[in-house]
């Protein structure tokens, strides 16, 4: 049956057979004219002249009368089958088969607090609302209900209403709970689709009732929720969103929570940095933050003076970790009416010392000195460990265990010094170019540059050149805003006017100098007054590379003579320490995929999850899976074997990770040595946005060709069948009677009556 019919009358049915009705008067009108045998006789001339002089105005009489008929039984037709000229106001309930399909948002934002309930409790009392009243039509009415954070197994699927499931739907109601996770209502529509299927037994009336918060950002891909209405649409399908938030609430989220953690070290102050954003239409003053440290609640307070409508704000402090450990870091804000986003949890490992090698390439010379003073002049404040080694140290040790490796004027390398080393960045370890007199150009060129695809970002020149002393032109540097820059910075500042570079190594002239026209991820973050690069970073693998054309002690600059050198090279270091091997940090809902070798792990694994009455812990038994897996959990003191039987991998999948908080990963090595590993869940920074989606804003990216109801919060009419179409089916009865009376009249003009002759007297 036409969608349009199913829009536009409460009772479709009875429209097709009453259009067909309409041929009744025409075919009677045509029997009238037929119904006569003409007899031609004297009186017939006068007759035949009388007739033709007529004809016209008797022939348009008669097609009035044809036309009120045709209109009297096109009003029945309509009063019948109840028209309504306004869709919207429109009842679900019709007395004919109908399944409801209800899709209810679940996603976090519909945790947002109103009075005494929240965003999902109002979607809740609509289902109910819904199905009771259609327990009062028994037998005719077919109930699913999906989830948006699972549309692809609904609660109920296809369920005849009645008063025993009224109950049986109440009982579930009352467990299900929002999650935390930022969902996709176009992914919802799409599975919406799928579940109605095509058989036409289901019902032919088809309603899918979207029950959300529609909030702003989920309507900004217009043209991916126009296409998913516009299927259902074309599936006979109707549209009814229903709004269960009226106003928009002001709301604080913690949304990041962060830090050095590359290089966090036990005794040593940890930096964290903690940013608020203000999610409301008005500032937020006096807004204070707590401070949990392995679940003890600190003597701290973070306070925010002010933050502006919209604005984040970040805040920087520091914590100390007495032991080498993992540790778990926690801030709260206080309640408002979304209290899921109001903490963000922090997960990390303290080592005992950070371990970074320095590659000397003159033996003889102290540049690596200066960078050992700088780090780790007392490791207990610094927490790093350098060591200086030659460069056939690459060759015969394993490198894996530093968290980042300075090559200083370096010469060149023999293959098997070289390819450890490229792995070792490949795999995310941290590198730092300083070049000086020993460097081989011709080496660098070939076999480091390699044509923008080896570990040195540039082709140097044939020769290290002077940069001439002028006095009064400024500083020597002229450096653009990076991390490891952090104490240059400032309008007034003395470090960058008293460092001096004497003496550097320029790219080749070939080599194109603008970033962007190279376009090889290769970016320069420092130039000499003379427009020179001079220090670069990219990126190689997973690993952070820096690389400076000058050297690194004072042999060509005069940067290891101030305070501005330790600074930096402690920067330096926190940019390009490894950081693959932090502990791991995810979005509420995100599956826990673990990928074991045999040869390493038992097939045995515990997953400690948070709970509201505390943790608990669920078991896991890993299965042989020989394809590729997405994620992979190794012992760290075990190397990746590569032999056959190691490609077998031991799978399993956890998903119950929607609750916010830490989930530990508890496995077993062979020699039942325990592997723990941490895993951090947060509320997603998304969900914390309340803005709503007006009504306009929703039918402008659904699109003007498809029909959709949208009802406003509170609003229940459409479910209490209220007596719509009142106002048409009066002003159809009205139209009736004078179409009644108008026919009768025409009736009367075109038939013939007796005239009574008058007596004689």
């Amino acid at each position: 049956m036409p969608s349009w019919l199913l829009q536009h009358f409460l009772n479709p049915g009875f429209v097709m057979a009453g259009t067909a009705l309409i041929s009744a008067p025409i075919i009677i009108h045509l029997i009238n004219r037929l119904r006569f045998r003409r007899v031609r006789f004297a009186a017939m001339e006068f007759l035949l002249a009388s007739q033709q002089r007529n004809r016209r105005r008797v022939l348009i009489e008669q097609l009035i009368l044809l036309l009120l008929r045709i209109l009297l039984v096109l009003g029945l037709m309509l009063l019948i089958a109840r028209l309504i000229l306004d869709p919207s106001q429109l009842s679900v309930f019709r007395g004919a088969r109908t399944h409801h399909m209800v899709l209810l948002d679940d996603s976090g934002s519909m945790r947002d607090r109103i009075g005494d309930t929240t965003a999902f409790g109002e979607g809740v009392s609509v289902i109910k609302k819904l199905v009771a009243e259609g327990s009062r039509r028994p037998g005719t009415q077919i109930f699913s209900l999906v989830l948006l954070s699972n549309p692809e197994q609904p609660v109920f699927s296809q369920r005849d209403v009645s008063e025993s499931f009224v109950a049986e739907l109440d009982t579930k109601l009352e467990n299900l709970k929002p999650s935390h996770r930022a969902l996709s209502l176009v992914d919802g529509l799409t599975a919406a689709r799928t579940l109605f299927g095509d058989k036409e037994d289901v019902g032919a009336i088809k309603h899918l009732h979207v029950l959300s918060d529609f909030r702003q950002r989920d309507w900004q891909d217009q043209k991916a929720m126009s296409s998913a209405a516009e299927v259902l649409d074309a599936a006979g399908v109707t549209l009814n969103f229903v709004k269960t938030v009226e106003q928009r609430h002001a709301n604080l989220a913690v949304t990041d929570l962060s830090g050095d953690l590359q290089v966090a070290a036990a005794g040593v102050p940890v930096r964290l940095r903690v940013t608020v954003k203000n999610f409301s239409e008005q500032a937020a003053t006096e807004v204070r933050l707590s401070v949990h440290q392995d679940g003890q609640k600190l003597p701290m307070t973070l306070t925010f003076d002010k933050i502006e409508a919209g604005e984040s704000v970040e805040r920087e402090f520091d914590l100390v970790f007495e032991t080498p450990k993992k540790h778990d870091v926690r801030v709260s804000l206080e309640g408002d009416p979304l209290s899921e986003d109001n903490s963000r949890l922090l997960a990390l490992e303290t080592s005992a010392v950070h371990k970074v090698l320095i590659v000397d390439g003159d033996p003889s010379g102290d540049e690596g000195s200066y960078v050992v003073d700088a780090l780790a002049a007392d490791p207990r404040i610094t927490g790093f460990a350098p060591q200086i080694e030659t460069v056939d140290y690459l060759r015969r040790r394993p490198i894996d265990e530093f968290q980042a490796i300075y090559l200083l004027n370096v010469a060149d390398f023999p293959a098997d010094a070289l390819d450890p080393l490229e792995k070792y960045v490949t795999a995310g370890g941290g590198l730092a170019w300083f070049v000086g007199p020993s460097v081989k150009t011709a080496f660098y060129n070939e076999s480091l540059f390699k044509e923008g695809k080896g570990l040195f970002p540039v082709p140097l020149d044939t020769a290290p050149r002077d940069l001439p002393i002028v006095e009064d032109s400024g500083p020597d540097l002229v450096l653009v805003s990076h991390p490891i820059f952090r104490v240059f910075e400032g309008q007034e500042n003395p470090y960058l006017d008293v460092t001096r570079v004497a003496k550097f190594f320029p790219a080749a002239a070939s080599w194109p100098r603008d970033d962007q026209a190279r376009g090889d991820g290769v970016q320069t973050i420092a130039t000499l007054r003379n427009r020179q690069p001079l220090m670069f970073h990219h990126r190689f693998g997973k690993g952070n590379v820096i690389t400076c054309l000058t050297t690194c002690g004072p042999a060509w600059n005069n940067w290891a003579k101030y305070a501005s050198y330790v600074v930096l090279q402690l920067e330096l270091q926190k940019h390009i320490a490894r950081s693959d091997r932090q502990l791991e940090r995810r979005l509420a809902g995100e599956p826990i995929e673990l990928s074991l070798n045999p040869s390493e792990f038992t097939d045995m694994i515990d997953i400690v999850v948070p709970d509201p009455a505390g943790e608990r812990t669920i078991r896991l038994q890993a299965a042989p899976d020989a394809g590729n897996p997405k994620s992979e959990t190794r012992n760290p003191n075990e190397t990746e074997k590569t032999t056959p039987a190691a490609q077998l991998r031991l799978t399993a999948t956890f998903r119950d990770t929607d609750l916010p908080g830490l989930y530990r990963v508890r496995l077993l090595d062979l020699n039942q040595v325990p592997f723990e590993r941490w895993i951090t869940y947060n509320f997603p920074a998304d969900e914390s946005d309340l803005s709503l989606a007006t009504t306009e804003l929703i039918r402008k990216q659904i699109g003007e060709k498809i029909r959709v109801s949208i009802q406003e919060p509170g609003e229940f009419s459409w479910i209490a069948g209220r007596d719509i179409g009142s106002e048409v089916r009066d002003a159809l009865l009205m139209l009736l009677a004078v179409l009644l009376l108008a026919e009768q009249f025409m009736a009367y003009r075109l038939s013939y009556h007796h005239r009574p002759i008058p007596s004689a007297r």
